[in-house]
C-alpha cells in the first residue's frame, strides 16, 4: 500500500489553530522562520518520507539489526536514510537548542511525525542523538561542544542515553555503574552494564556518543548521588579525531516483539578497566551529592513527550493505511437493502464507526501534543519571562498526558485499523500489523504508564500546593465559560463542561486522599491511570472544540463547493464524535475513583497466582 500522510490537519494546526505567530515572533527564529515556511517545509519531507525512508520501514522489520563476532550489521538501508536526514536539515540540528539551524519544536515537529510514520524504527536514533546533543549543550563545556557536536550533527556520530540496569530499571537511584576519578578532575573511569539501550550500537555511525548514568567513588546513595557522563564508544581525541576503542563493548542486541530494525543493546563498560568518561556539571559536593540525574532529566523528559507523539504517529500511519483499503476494499451488501449491489466496506455503518474513533482520537491527541510543543517553544525561547514561566508549567503537566495516554490510546487505535482490513490485516502483506508490534514498547519506554500517571497525581497535581494544576485547569475553564452557548455545538459545550466537573472531584478526591494518607494510602496509586486518563480525555476533547468551532467559522465564511469544505466537516466531526463518545469514559471514571474501591487491596495475595 502506498505511504500517504495528512499534510492538512498539520497545516490546519499551525496556521489556523495554533497563535504559531507567537513562536515565529522570538528572537531565535524571527530571521529565519515563519508562516510562508510551513507548506514549503511539510511538502518537501513528505516527498522525504515517501522516497528515502519509509522504503527501509518493511525491509528492516524482515531483516533488523544483527550482531556477529561483536559487530552490529544495519537493516539495509538505515545507514544511507539516517545520514541523508542528519545531513539535509531533517534530524539533530533542526530540534537543538541554540543552534541557528534549530526550528521551533510546532514545525520540527510535524516534520520529524511524518519520517516517524515512514519509518518508527530509523527516527529514535535521531531522536536520541539530538537528546545527547541538546545535554553537552546545556552542560558541557566548550571543548565538549567542540569535540562532539558537529560529527552528532552531521550524521556521522550518534548519541544514546544509558540508564537502565539488568537488576535496576525505573528505580534509577539503585543503579550500581560506577565512575572512578582520574588525576583529570573531569576524567572518571566507568564500570557496569547497561541494558535495553535503545540505538546502543545500531552499527549506522562511526562512533556512539552515550551519555551514561553512574554513581561517583564516595558517592551519596540514591538518587542524589548519581552523575552523568560522556562515554564515547571509541575515545576522541583532542583534535577531534577517532582515537583507541574505549572498552564500551556489545554484548547483545535484544530479539524484540517489533521495532527490530532499531538496535537495542546490552552494553558493558569498563571490562578490561579501559573505559573512560567525561564528567558533565559540576563534581560532587561535600556531602557526595551530583546533579547527573537531574540533567538526564532535560532528555528524559523531552523523550517522554516524544514518545508520546512517536505512539500516535504510529497510530495514524495505521489509520491512513486502513483508511485507504476501506475505499478499495469490496465486500458486502448495504445493510437492510434486498439484492444491492456489493460495496467498498466504508459504505458500512462499523467500518465507518471505526474510522471516525481513530480520526478523533489521532487527530485529538495530536492537538494536545502540539499543543505541549507549543508551550515548550514559548518556555524555551520567548523573552517574557513571566509567561515561560508559566506556560512551562502548563508543559510539565501535559507531559505525563502525553506521554501515558498517547502510548496506551495507540494499541486500541491500531487494533481496530487491524480490525479494518480483516483478516489480511493480521498478515505481513499489509503494514498495518508492524505498527501494532513496532508500538507497544512505546507504554514501557521512558517510565511505565503507571509511572506517569503516579508523577501526575504525586508531584504534577500538587506542584506549588496545587496551583499549576489549578492552572491548567483554568485554561479549560476558559474556553468552556467562553463559548458555553456557541451555536450548533450547545450540546458537546455541555458535555465538556461536565468533564471539567470531573476534573474538579478528581482534584477534590485526592487531596483529601491525601489530607487522610494513613488510612487512604492506597487508594493514591490505584487509581492514577484513571486519573490520568480523566485529566487526558477532558484535555483531548477542548482541543477538538477549540478546532471545531474555528471549522464552523471557515464553513460559515466559504462556499459549499471550496475545496476545504470536507476538512472542516472532518474536524467537526472529530469533536463531536470524540465529547458525545469517548468523553463519557471520563464521567465513568470520576465515579469510580470517588467509590473508593479497593477490592484490588483486599483480595488475597495467593488468589492471584496460579499455583
Amino acid at each position: 500500500m502506498e505511504f500517504k500522510y495528512d499534510l492538512r490537519d498539520f497545516k490546519f494546526i499551525l496556521k489556523e489553530w495554533l497563535p504559531s505567530e507567537e513562536v515565529f515572533a522570538c528572537d531565535r527564529f524571527k530571521n529565519t522562520f515563519g508562516i510562508d515556511d510551513i507548506d514549503i517545509v511539510l511538502n518537501e519531507v513528505y516527498k522525504v518520507a515517501r522516497e528515502i525512508v519509509n522504503p527501509i520501514n518493511a525491509v528492516g522489520d524482515k531483516t533488523g539489526a544483527i550482531l556477529e563476532n561483536g559487530v552490529v550489521t544495519p537493516s539495509p538501508g538505515f545507514k544511507e536514510a539516517y545520514q541523508f536526514l542528519q545531513q539535509n536539515g531533517w534530524g539533530s540540528s533542526s530540534e537543538c537548542i541554540k543552534l541557528n539551524t534549530g526550528m521551533p519544536l510546532i514545525l520540527y515537529k510535524a516534520v520529524s511525525e511524518i519520517n516517524q510514520a515512514a519509518c518508527p524504527a530509523l527516527t529514535s536514533y535521531i531522536k536520541l542523538t539530538s537528546g545527547a546533543a541538546n545535554l553537552i549543550l546545556r552542560f558541557g563545556t566548550e571543548k565538549d561542544e567542540a569535540m562532539f557536536l558537529q560529527k552528532m550533527l552531521g550524521g556521522e556520530w550518534q548519541g544514546t542515553m544509558c540508564l537502565t540496569e539488568p537488576n535496576f530499571g525505573s528505580d534509577v537511584g539503585d543503579i550500581t555503574t560506577r565512575a572512578f576519578p582520574t588525576n583529570d578532575p573531569r576524567l572518571y573511569k566507568i564500570k557496569g552494564t547497561k541494558m535495553f539501550i535503545t540505538g546502543g550500537d545500531g552499527g549506522h555511525c562511526e562512533n556512539t556518543i552515550h551519555m551514561v548514568l553512574a554513581r561517583p567513588e564516595g558517592g551519596a546513595q540514591g538518587s542524589p548521588g548519581i552523575g552523568l557522563y560522556i562515554v564515547p564508544k571509541i575515545w576522541v581525541n583532542e583534535d577531534g579525531t577517532l582515537g583507541k576503542p574505549n572498552d564500551v563493548k556489545t554484548a547483545r542486541l535484544e530479539h524484540k516483539m517489533g521495532l527490530h530494525a532499531q538496535a537495542t543493546a546490552l552494553l558493558n563498560f569498563g571490562d578490561d578497566d579501559e573505559c573512560y568518561g567525561i564528567r558533565l556539571g559540576p563534581p560532587p559536593d561535600d556531602s557526595g551529592c551530583s546533579n547527573g540525574l537531574a540533567m538526564m532529566f532535560h532528555m528524559m523528559n523531552e523523550s517522554r513527550i516524544g514518545t508520546g507523539h512517536n505512539a500516535n504517529t504510529q497510530a495514524a500511519a495505521a489509520y491512513y493505511f486502513a483508511s485507504q483499503f476501506a475505499t478499495e476494499r469490496i465486500q458486502g451488501r448495504p445493510f437492510g437493502v434486498k439484492d444491492a449491489e456489493r460495496v467498498p466496506i466504508i459504505k458500512h455503518e462499523d467500518v465507518r464507526r471505526m474510522l471516525l474513533d481513530m480520526k478523533a482520537h489521532v487527530e485529538g491527541i495530536r492537538a494536545m501534543v502540539f499543543k505541549a510543543f507549543y508551550y515548550l517553544d514559548i518556555q524555551t525561547n520567548s523573552s517574557d519571562k513571566e509567561r515561560t514561566g508559566e506556560l512551562g508549567e502548563l508543559a510539565e503537566i501535559l507531559t505525563p498526558l502525553v506521554k501515558c495516554y498517547g502510548s496506551e490510546a495507540c494499541l486500541g487505535i491500531i487494533s481496530q485499523a487491524i480490525q479494518v482490513l480483516g483478516g489480511v490485516g493480521y498478515t505481513q502483506e499489509y503494514p498495518v500489523e508492524q505498527y501494532l508490534r513496532d508500538s507497544k514498547i512505546l507504554s514501557i519506554w521512558e517510565g511505565t504508564s503507571f509511572i506517569h500517571a503516579n508523577d501526575l497525581v504525586g508531584r504534577k497535581m500538587r506542584m506549588k500546593r496545587g496551583s499549576s494544576f489549578t492552572n491548567w485547569m483554568a485554561t479549560i475553564k476558559e474556553f468552556i465559560d467562553a463559548n458555553r452557548n456557541a451555536p450548533g455545538f450547545e450540546k458537546e459545550m455541555s458535555k465538556l463542561a461536565k468533564g471539567y466537573r470531573c476534573l474538579e472531584e478528581v482534584k477534590a478526591t485526592y487531596d483529601s486522599w491525601y489530607g487522610n494518607i494513613g488510612q487512604k494510602r492506597s487508594l493514591i496509586p490505584l487509581n492514577a491511570l484513571k486519573a490520568l486518563f480523566v485529566c487526558s480525555q477532558v484535555q483531548v476533547a477542548e482541543c477538538l472544540m477549540e478546532q471545531a468551532l474555528i471549522a464552523k467559522k471557515a464553513l460559515d465564511d466559504m462556499s459549499p463547493d471550496a475545496v476545504d469544505t470536507t476538512f472542516y466537516k472532518g474536524k467537526i466531526a472529530c469533536a463531536r464524535y470524540y465529547v458525545n463518545t469517548v468523553l463519557p469514559n471520563a464521567f465513568l471514571a470520576a465515579e469510580v475513583i470517588k467509590n473508593e474501591d479497593d477490592t484490588v487491596m483486599t483480595c488475597p495475595q495467593e488468589a492471584l497466582i496460579v499455583h
